[in-house]
């Protein structure tokens, strides 16, 4: 949940980047433009750093490098802290008291065009023009640093792979796609055909722990049929692998569940997916 610094954090760059994204009549002012430039650059060559411009104006660099480090990709988690301040004065408009977490590319604040060139593990300063419109600390036409610190980037296998560890499971099979089978309880017989029907109980939950949905507290049992494609592909393919009476924890990526769109307003897009199931029946 963002809070209200974050909220904040929103309501300023905002700003910048509508206006940044109108026309040259309604960037306010040309000079001022050229104006804010200078005092950018002016203010990197007293740091002694070479920025980079990216778009709408801005410039960054890198104050930590870290050369292995992996660049996010879309729907990456990533996790920072930022400080907002009056690059002119220095004067601190706000920061995070927790870190800020969002997935890249799905819920992108409005300096994600940044994010394209961070590494995990890398810190940077970046150099904002500055709007038409005031803040507290920040008069009109005054450009705007943002300081990166803290900045993390996890895949999906990244938190699958953490998820795992900490509840100390063992995996039995991982597939190329990846789909993480960890057995639970054995199995008796033979490993269903295709075509024929499995009832299940299951519970299907996030990576956080939190429950979607399953009818392990029901009375009924959750119908497959081996071989369909009645059900999302890590389900599916999870089910498949199991025999009557096992119990199992299926733990695979979006793009075996609910890829980019997400499903309804429970499950967001690029959401890593964790069931545990249970073969009741055969048929």
């Amino acid at each position: 949940m963002i809070g209200s610094i974050q909220k904040g954090f929103w309501a300023i760059l905002a700003v910048w980047t509508m206006t940044s994204c109108l026309s040259n009549v309604e960037l306010a002012d040309e000079v001022k433009a050229k104006e804010n430039q200078a005092q950018i650059l002016a203010y990197f060559t007293k740091q002694n750093q070479s920025p980079i411009a990216i778009e709408n104006g801005g410039y960054y660099a890198l104050t930590k490098s870290n050369a292995s480090g992996e660049l996010a990709s879309k729907g990456d988690t990533l996790r920072m802290d930022y400080e907002l301040a009056n690059l002119l004065t220095g004067q601190v408009i706000e920061r995070t008291k927790d870190p800020l977490v969002y997935q890249f590319g799905y819920l992108n604040p409005i300096f994600a065009n940044l994010m394209t060139y961070l590494k995990d593990g890398e810190e940077a300063v970046l150099g904002l023009p500055g709007t038409s419109q005031s803040f507290d600390g920040l008069p009109a036409f005054t450009p705007l640093k943002v300081t990166i610190k803290n900045y993390v980037v996890r895949s999906q296998n990244d938190r699958i792979d953490e998820f795992i560890a900490a509840n100390k499971y063992t995996v039995n099979e991982r597939t190329a796609e990846g789909l993480r089978y960890i057995r639970l309880t054995p199995g008796t017989g033979e490993i269903p055909a295709s075509g024929k029907v499995v009832k299940l109980k299951y519970t299907g939950r996030f990576l956080n722990g939190i429950a979607f949905d399953g009818n392990m507290a029901r009375t009924d049992s959750f119908s497959v049929t081996i071989g369909s494609s009645q059900t999302v592909k890590g389900f599916s393919a999870g089910v498949a692998k199991m025999r009557l009476g096992e119990r199992a924890i299926l733990v695979f990526p979006s793009a075996l569940g609910y890829g980019e769109k997400g499903s309804g307003t429970k499950i967001a897009g690029f959401t890593p997916l964790v069931f545990e199931i249970y073969v009741a029946k055969i048929q």
